[in-house]
């Protein structure tokens, strides 16, 4: 299928191993011939009957073991992805030997793309480059191959400090030995099925590259259960206009004051609206990376709507249906009520009417919980949060995956869906000078203002939606109190008096006071359901304190000198906002699915 919304599968090995003086005493010809076996292994594990599979290596092109492997790859038709520490005409300086410079330059020109980051070749920083590039590296890598003798580093972003990275962070990293001492080494904590916690190198379980099929079987095959594959599959289908019928709780927002009933609550929602704000967010770079620049706009972005659209549209049938069930409980109530005061020949109806009312709920249960609403709007809701976070990290050539690892509480399908966009996307073929670090600052900037005006909405809407419902219910919970004290001043007044009433006057006022007492604590109970479904109290303090968090990192960001180490940590930090925003917003929603009122 060619549609945007239908993820490719691309896998991606990244390298990292000693540079040329650490291999002055190798074999090369042997090695070079161990890292295509195994180069050779892994194609044919990624060979999966009815998913066609692209191979990408991802590597600094370091004079080395970056080169051989790279040397490899092309040969083999795999695309080929650069991230260089330096310009590329500053980078030329690493490569003293004319054969070595001309396979730098014969690599450079086979790259799909090259992100040629900001360092300077000075002895005192080209350290912190070297690191930088590696750590990128690491962002793109699904496993990482490194040429490894397995000593200690020997400064700063050495290959030992990037393979313990790699396996601090779950990424599986395949060992070669350069000097053949033992075959391809799988460091991969999947290799046991216990729960191991944090490793490190020391720790990591070790096995063969007869794992291997099953490692990229689980990074690259969807999730197997029923539920994971309906959600892909949803998100894959073009969305046809329909009407929105569900506009209870649009109608709840209209009564209480909170928000206007407008002809979009009752028009399927086209995302155009957050489509164009989310294109803000990269839009400044997208005319000057190449492919990258393509993919936000052709990949990223619909994926991004579709999420958003189907979160939207799911969390609207699931609010309007958990309103409708509980303002049909108390109307169920109200009904029975009502028969006390209505002659006997309108019972039928009533009793219709009655049973008409519970279906209702019963239906609107059923089928909210078979087509799961509840689950389709937190899981979509996720995945378009992060799809956010993704387009700015992207650009500076993180991938962010929503928590990866297994012990992520993101869900399955999620976590698979955005590590394969994540890969399509891949690295910018960009220059990351100042003008590329300005026009990604103004995206980040232009994100976090959109969430701004969101938040501030979003608070106020919550906050006056919530306590108009408590207002509302205590008014309804005082009315039955004074209803109480009304009938009995009523009745002793009677006493005093002594006077009584006719059987059919006595039979009006119990009716009343009964209908009274009974049915206004059944709509305020119904009131206090919604409020304890919805958690508006709860949704609006966490916006208002999302809101001046944002708030602050927009202020520091205006203050900041211009550099990409510290745009880098910006970026990040707002993703650890967003998504820690994410995981406290699900953990909010998930204990309230949908369910007949109790």
């Amino acid at each position: 299928m060619n549609s945007p919304l239908v993820a490719r599968l691309i896998l991606t090995i990244g390298v990292t191993g000693h540079r040329a003086s650490r291999l002055a005493d190798v074999d090369m010809a042997a090695l070079a011939a161990a890292v295509d076996e195994t180069l050779g292994k892994i194609a044919l594990a990624a060979v999966l009957p009815g998913f066609p599979v692209q191979l990408r290596l991802v590597t600094a092109l370091a004079d080395g073991a970056d080169a051989i492997v790279a040397e490899c790859a092309v040969a083999r038709g795999w695309q080929l992805a650069s991230v260089l520490p330096f310009a590329r005409e500053a980078y030329q300086a690493d490569f003293a030997a004319p054969e070595s410079l001309a396979a730098y330059q014969r690599l450079l020109a086979a790259s799909h793309a090259v992100f040629e980051l900001p360092g300077v070749h000075h002895d005192d920083e080209s350290p912190g480059a070297y690191e930088r590039a590696g750590r990128i590296v690491l962002a793109q890598s699904d496993i990482v191959l490194a040429l490894w003798d397995g000593r200690p580093a020997q400064g700063r972003g050495g290959t030992a400090q990037i393979v313990g990275e790699a396996v601090a962070q779950d990424i599986p990293v395949i060992q070669i030995d350069p000097r053949g001492g033992r075959g391809a080494v799988l460091l991969w904590d999947g290799l046991t099925e216990h729960d191991l916690g944090q490793q490190s190198v020391a720790t990591v379980p070790r096995g063969s590259l007869d794992a291997l099929p099953g490692l990229i079987g689980k990074l690259l095959l969807p999730p197997g259960d029923r539920i994971s594959r309906e959600q892909i599959a949803q998100l894959a289908k073009p969305r046809p206009p329909r009407a929105m019928v569900a506009i209870v709780y649009p109608l709840l927002l209209a009564i209480t004051g909170v928000q206007r009933l407008a002809p979009r609550h009752f028009r399927p929602a086209d995302g155009k609206a957050a489509g164009a704000l989310f294109r803000e967010c990269f839009i400044p770079v997208a005319p000057r990376t190449g492919i990258f620049g393509a993919n936000l706009e052709t990949v990223l972005l619909p994926r991004f709507v579709q999420a958003d659209t189907i979160s939207n549209e799911t969390a609207q049938l699931f609010r309007s249906s958990y309103v409708s069930n509980f303002i049909l409980s108390a109307i169920a109530v109200l009904l029975t009520l009502l028969s006390l005061a209505l002659p006997i020949s309108a019972k039928p109806l009533l009793l219709f009417l009655e049973l008409l009312t519970i279906a209702t709920v019963l239906a609107l249960t059923t089928a909210g919980n078979r087509r799961g609403w509840h689950g389709r709007w937190l899981d979509n809701r996720i995945l378009a949060e992060s799809l956010r976070c993704l387009a700015l990290s992207a650009q500076i050539g993180r991938l962010h995956r929503a928590g990866g690892g297994q012990r992520s509480d993101i869900p399955d399908w999620v976590r698979y869906y955005l590590r394969l966009t994540a890969q399509e996307l891949g690295l910018p073929d960009a220059v990351a000078d100042r003008a590329y670090l300005g026009e990604v600052r103004a995206g980040l900037g232009n994100l976090i203002d959109s969430q701004i005006a969101y938040l501030a909405g979003e608070a106020q809407r919550m906050h006056r939606l919530d306590h108009r419902l408590h207002r509302l219910g205590t008014a309804l919970f005082a009315s039955t109190a004074l209803a109480c004290i009304v009938a009995l001043a009523f009745e002793a007044g009677l006493t005093l008096l002594h006077r009584e009433l006719s059987a059919a006057a006595m039979h009006v006022f119990l009716v009343s006071i009964t209908t009274v007492t009974a049915g206004l604590p059944a709509l305020g109970a119904a009131i206090y359901g919604i409020r304890m479904q919805g958690e508006f109290a709860t949704v609006g303090e966490r916006a208002r304190t999302l809101l001046l968090q944002l708030g602050a990192l927009r202020h520091t960001i205006d203050t900041d000198e211009l550099s990409f180490d510290l745009l880098q940590r910006r970026i990040e930090h707002l993703t650890a906002l967003l998504t820690t925003d994410i995981a406290t917003w699900r953990r909010t929603y998930h204990a309230r699915p949908l369910a007949l009122p109790g």
